[in-house]
């Protein structure tokens, strides 16, 4: 098999995976980063971070920050 560029193979794969109907815009992924919100970029194994793969929503942190610094001992 000769060389293949990746422009050409993305084509390939989704024409050979296409619903019968075709692709439509409500088939794109719609998971973005809103405005205010803060995001777990990174984080270790098996945390809730972009870097692991998961979408902006599961990665999306809710504790207040500010609030559990005056727990610290």
């Amino acid at each position: 098999m000769g060389k293949q560029k990746l422009k050409d193979l993305v084509k390939q794969l989704n024409a050979d995976n296409a619903p019968p109907d075709g692709w439509h815009p409500q088939d794109q992924l719609q998971d973005k980063p809103e405005a205010g919100k803060v995001y777990a970029l990174t984080g270790g194994p098996g945390s809730r971070c972009i870097a692991n793969g998961n979408s902006w929503k599961e990665s999306e942190v809710v504790q207040d920050l500010a609030a559990d610094a005056g727990n610290e001992a």
